[in-house]
């Protein structure tokens, strides 16, 4: 099963995201600040991370260039969550998120799951060895006939 890490401090979103997310098949873990969405992230290996920008002890932003610095969590594609105008976005695709949702828009569960979607079909380089899908190449031992 597939789990989704909801990084955000706002409880009743928290509730609303773990409802909409389980019922698409999703596993869903839950932090409410920063420092904890980064303990998980590194614990629970989601498949995907919903990020607030707007995080009590550790910023969105911070939390955002820590995974992708690191090289345990830095292929987990994150979707950044902000109250924030759209204007925002192009600074935080630079810091690595792949995605950038205002959360008046969320109204449309359907832009939440297509976000999700969309991260989980982005090729990740810790999924496969491009050597496993290329025939004859060098190091693999030929098999007799």
């Amino acid at each position: 099963m597939l789990t989704i890490l909801v990084v955000d401090d706002n409880l009743h979103l928290q509730i609303a995201f773990k409802k909409v997310l389980t019922s698409s098949g999703y596993r869903v873990e839950l932090a409410g600040d920063g420092e904890e969405g980064l303990r998980l992230a590194h614990s629970a290996r989601p498949d995907v991370i919903l990020l607030d920008m707007l995080l009590p002890k550790l910023g969105g932003v911070e939390v955002l260039r820590a995974l992708k610095a690191d090289r345990a969590t830095a292929t987990i594609p994150v979707i950044a969550l902000s109250g924030l105008p759209m204007s925002n976005e192009a600074r935080l695709r630079r810091d690595g998120a792949i995605k950038y949702l205002q959360k008046s828009n969320l109204e449309d569960l359907d832009l939440l799951l297509q976000a999700i979607d969309y991260a989980l079909l982005l090729p990740r380089s810790d999924e496969f060895s491009e050597a496993a899908f290329l025939p004859n190449t060098p190091g693999q031992s030929e098999h007799s006939e």
